[in-house]
């Protein structure tokens, strides 16, 4: 359990004992007030009670057993002495509100043991009819009262103790979002890193392959591919790390510039075309639903062409060389359409006659209402 929650528990404790002394006080000191003998009996009644209430403030029952056992026991040996010797119908307190806080920890029929309690104190009230003539008076002071202030006890410790589940299901809510929170967080992690290494070994296959062609006929060009490699790892080192410490952003104009480079490398024609200047804030979606899209083309198409569109609002990426039949599960794709809707864009793939396009758009802003126009 937190220490939020542990802190939760204890103020909700607090608040139960204040309610009971707000519902109940003010009817047991009226009590005291009209059975009292003297000024003096219903000053010691008054304090008993008060002192009732400041132990309960601070004592949860439950966590300590035998001392409740001890209380519970003290308390209704009070009461059976206060009716066996007619001394006062109010020692019934303790009794009462001691029983009232344990039934709501009962695992069930509380009805029944709220009902059980306030006959068994009602039942207790009637020794003093032992020693004592029986009257109407002396039956509501010590049975009646005693009895039906006990159930009333009894049934708004049960009311309050709804809160206490109300505080359990908050705690479990609290802990099921941080639980999601952690997995989504790990999810988009290991998106982030399958798109940082995932890109790179596929490039850096290509270009090591190419340079095992031009080995031996262009050995210069060979040595400036590999050096591309290594460009790319140290980039991929570099990006890895600022994932790592979350300082990872894309560059719209570097992953075109990347693209480019790596689908001429593959011998891939390339178009880009650009309508307008992307808008602020989606750059760095679009550079890697980019990124995504050209290693999608390396990975799973036998492309001869392919065209980039930028527009202010989205992108578009068209290849031939797709596959006959169905669309293909890219699960890359599939996240990056999660992150895309989150924003408030929408991320498509469709294939049909031997061409894959992946687009993205993102709608315009909606407009800004004007504030009102100045009267004269």
């Amino acid at each position: 359990m937190s220490s939020t929650s542990i802190a939760a528990r204890r103020r909700l404790h607090r608040a139960t004992v204040l309610t009971t002394v707000v519902a109940i006080a003010p009817v047991t000191l009226a009590i005291v007030a009209v059975t009292s003998g003297s000024w003096q009996e219903a000053l010691v009644l008054s304090l008993g009670v008060l002192v009732t209430f400041l132990v309960l403030l601070e004592f949860e029952p439950t966590r300590y057993p035998r001392s409740t056992a001890l209380a519970v026991v003290f308390s209704y040996a009070i009461w059976i002495l206060s009716a066996v010797l007619a001394i006062n119908p109010v020692a019934f307190f303790g009794a009462a509100i001691l029983s009232g806080v344990l039934i709501p920890h009962l695992r069930r029929r509380h009805l029944i043991w709220i009902v059980a309690m306030g006959v068994l104190i009602a039942a207790i009230g009637g020794l003093y009819f032992l020693s004592e003539p029986i009257t109407w008076v002396d039956v509501v002071r010590f049975v009646v009262m005693p009895g039906g202030l006990s159930a009333f006890v009894g049934a708004v410790m049960l009311l309050i103790q709804g809160y206490w589940g109300i505080i359990d299901d908050l705690e479990i809510a609290q802990e099921a979002e941080a639980e999601l929170g952690i997995l989504h967080e790990r999810m988009r992690f290991a998106s982030e890193l399958h798109d940082i290494q995932g890109h790179t070994l596929h490039v850096v296959n290509l270009k090591v392959a190419l340079a095992e062609e031009l080995v031996r006929r262009d050995p210069a060009r060979a040595i400036t591919e590999l050096r591309e490699v290594y460009a790319h790892v140290e980039e991929t080192i570099k990006e890895t790390k600022n994932l790592a410490y979350a300082q990872r952003t894309l560059n719209l104009r570097a992953e075109l510039e990347n693209a480019r480079n790596l689908l001429d490398a593959a011998g891939i024609t390339v178009r880009i075309t650009r309508r307008g200047e992307t808008r602020p804030g989606i750059g760095e979606l679009l550079s890697q639903v980019l990124r995504e899209s050209t290693t999608n083309i390396l990975r799973h198409a036998q492309a001869s062409r392919a065209s980039i569109t930028l527009t202010d609002s989205g992108i578009e990426v068209v290849n031939d060389g797709a596959a006959d039949g169905g669309l293909p599960a890219l699960r890359g794709l599939e996240t990056l359409r999660a992150r895309v809707a989150s924003e408030g864009g929408v991320l498509t793939a469709t294939q049909g006659e031997g061409e894959f396009r992946t687009a993205v758009h993102f709608p315009a802003p909606a407009p800004v209402e004007p504030t009102g126009r100045r009267h004269s």
